[in-house]
This record gives C-alpha cells, structure tokens and sequence, in this order.
C-alpha cells in the first residue's frame, strides 16, 4: 500500500504552529505533541509530514531566509529602476529622493522581519550545527550581493572609493541582523520607517562621493 498523500493545508497549519511553539521553548524543548494540539490534528498527523520537529524547523528556517533573499534582490531591481527613471544622485536625482526611494525599500524589508519576528525568536534559541550553517550561508551571500553592488558604484564614481566594499556589506548585513534581535524583544511595533531614514542617513554620509551630494546638473541617464 502506498503512502497516504500528505495535505497541504494542515501541513501549512503545522508549520505555523511549529513556528509558535519553537519561538515559546526553543527548538530543543519544543515537543511535536505540542506543535500538533496548536494545529488541532494527532501527532500521528504530525509525521505524515515531517520526520520530526527538526525537520519541520529546517523548512521554516529555508523559507524564511528565501523570502529575505527574493526582497533583496526585488530591493536591487527597484534601484536599478530608480536610476533608469529619475537618476543617480548628482545627475538627475537628489539626494533625499534617493534617500525618499531607499528609505521606503528598506521598510519593506523591515516589514518582513517584524512579521516573522517569531522565527528569530525562535532561530536565536536553536542550537545545531546545521540551522547555524545555514544562516552562515545566507548571511555570506548577502554580504557578497551587496559588496558587489557597492562596487559597482564606486566605479560609476557615485559612491567613494576608498571604501572597501567587503566592509560595507558586513556593516549592511550586520545592521538588519541587529535589527532583527531588537524586533525579538519587542511587544509594540517600532516606526520602521525612522529605523531606516536613521540607517540609511548615517549610512550615505559616510558613502557618498562630493559629486554625488552636489544639486542635479542634468536629466536622468545623462553622464558626466
């Protein structure tokens, strides 16, 4: 006899009260008759789906990292389309729009943590070597992505270039990352939108080339 086909929505319901019950006890004192009674199925139900709870967790941890690299990368094309459309800072766009435009990209991005605030919770209390390597991983492809980003910039002479670029992406990583400890701890949700203007202001000051916080000298897609 083949195996009973598993159903998607109480797979769903699983593994959002898996997310619950991981962030209340923590991976190693989570128990699967728990993550079961919050989703009102057995806990036979339970490993029609999941092997165990570690298995459970592991999915949780991939989706949630998927959705911050899809935002990441939706960040870099709404960017590339800002430049296209208005300009770069010095040639065709100000400063504050750039600041305006990056501000509001970034929110979203805080949006996504907030919202699932309950996995970091419950991802700062696993322990294993396997979620930890996964985060590891994650955390270095985002570095990379954004020391790329900023390298290109220095060479299209916007941003400066004494400036090591691998830098930049650990203090842009490494600032989400905080943020994200910060959210754990939190009953009432901050003004991510000031999170953000502040980051991002301290940020530019310190990025910026002298010709990039110059007034506009011409129309978007002109060069020097």
């Amino acid at each position: 006899m083949s195996p009973r086909p598993s159903n998607p929505l109480t797979r769903e319901a699983l593994l959002d009260a898996a997310r619950l019950e991981f962030a209340r006890s923590g991976l190693d004192h989570a128990r699967v008759e728990d993550i079961a009674r919050r989703a009102g199925v057995s806990k036979g139900a339970f490993y029609l789906h999941f092997d165990s709870k570690e298995d459970a967790f592991r999915e949780i941890l991939q989706r949630f990292l998927g959705v911050l690299e899809e935002q990441t990368t939706r960040r870099r094309e709404a960017e590339l389309a800002f430049e296209r459309e208005v300009g770069r800072p010095g040639i065709g766009a100000t400063l504050e729009q750039l600041m305006q435009h990056d501000c509001r990209l970034d929110t979203e991005l805080l949006e996504v943590l907030w919202r699932n605030r309950v996995i970091l919770a419950a991802l700062d209390r696993a322990t294993g070597q396997p979620y930890l390597q996964m985060v590891a991983d994650f955390r270095r492809r985002m570095r990379q992505l954004v020391a790329g980003h900023i390298a290109l910039n220095q060479g299209e002479g916007w941003l400066r270039g004494d400036v090591d670029p691998e830098v930049v992406g650990d203090v842009i990583v490494g600032a989400f990352e905080s943020y994200g400890r910060r959210m754990v701890d939190l009953r009432a949700k901050p003004d991510l939108g000031a999170w953000s203007r502040a980051f991002l202001t301290l940020l530019y000051q310190g990025l910026f080339s002298p010709a990039a916080q110059r007034p506009p000298t011409g129309p978007p897609g002109a060069s020097d």
